[in-house]
């Protein structure tokens, strides 16, 4: 599969439960790529920080693969979602990934967090 064969843009169904959309996102560069992909990860990361519904964006490199990268993402909702998916920084983000890695929509693992049970003051 090449660059062109592949599709960035993830499907975001409407049967995500509502509230808060965590996600989670491991992406590996091309050998010899990865200081061109940390770098267009760690603009994202800047940009995305900035978005009105972004409640948290982490970008992590693995300790033992650093060509492998987590990126760790919650927005308000579904609709913060979407509207982060429209930015340019995430389509320019798109251009560097077609050039600098192996990824492609499926990097992107949609969560639904576990409720916590127990005594109150392990609830935070």
């Amino acid at each position: 599969m090449t660059a062109g064969d592949r599709r960035f843009m993830p499907d975001v169904g409407d049967d995500l439960p509502p509230g808060e959309r965590p996600m989670v996102a491991v992406v590996r560069a091309i050998p010899g790529h990865e200081e061109q992909l940390a770098a267009a990860i760690a603009t994202l990361t800047a940009a995305v920080r900035r978005e009105p519904g972004c409640r948290e964006f982490r970008s992590f490199r693995e300790a033992a693969e650093p060509g492998t990268f987590h990126l760790y993402e919650i927005y308000t909702d579904t609709d913060a979602f979407r509207a982060h998916l429209a930015t340019g920084h995430v389509a320019a983000f798109f251009t560097e990934l077609a050039r600098h890695s192996t990824a492609d929509a499926g990097a992107v693992t949609q969560l639904v967090e576990l409720p916590v049970s127990g005594p109150a003051e392990l609830r935070g």
